[in-house]
């Protein structure tokens, strides 16, 4: 019995140093920005990458409240917001400076207001066709959307993709957060 506790152990310690041994420096890093969206209190957006390395990372977007409550999230690649995709063959590694660089400004919401939005023209039937610079998407009918952005509420917007920007609301029916509109080329 005491020579089957000896090897069990030894195989313990073996594994572990083994593990400790073979483990990758690997990519987290983050970066926070305090935005005022949800209250007179600022919110802290965070991002995050982590990963294996900086080339293999998940990238996180999180809207926590004052009280530290997630608010919002969103998950995805650098490679994916930084280029719309895969990475080409051969590429060269992504350093934790660009890592860094990528994540401290995609923290740095846009705050806006609804107000700022374009409006749906009663003529358009999408919200598409009365933008002229952006195409706009919005998860709102016409009458909803024109409210929303005639009470001018507070509005922070985000990179979710390279070209593409969503805009969330505090929806004042539930007092939850709410996609807004999502625009781009």
């Amino acid at each position: 019995m005491l020579r089957f506790l000896l090897i069990a152990t030894v195989v313990a310690v073996t594994g572990c140093t083994r593990g400790s041994d073979e483990a990758a420096p690997g990519c987290a890093r983050a970066a926070s920005h305090e935005v005022s969206w949800s209250s007179a209190t600022p919110d802290t957006v965070t991002t995050r990458a982590e990963g294996p390395t900086c080339d293999k990372a998940v990238v996180t977007f999180v809207i926590r409240n004052p009280g530290g409550d997630p608010l919002w999230a969103f998950a995805s690649t650098y490679h994916e917001m930084t280029a719309g995709g895969s990475p080409p063959e051969g590429a060269p590694p992504v350093t934790e400076d660009q890592i860094d660089t990528f994540l401290a400004g995609w923290a740095d919401v846009t705050e806006s207001r609804t107000s700022s939005l374009p409006e749906w023209r009663a003529d358009a039937e999408a919200l598409t066709q009365s933008a002229t610079t952006f195409a706009y998407e919005t998860p709102f009918d016409r009458e909803t959307y024109q409210l929303l952005r005639g009470r001018d509420l507070p509005m922070a917007c985000y990179a979710m993709g390279v070209e593409t920007t969503q805009c969330l609301i505090i929806d004042p029916a539930s007092n939850a957060p709410a996609a807004m509109v999502v625009y781009g080329p």
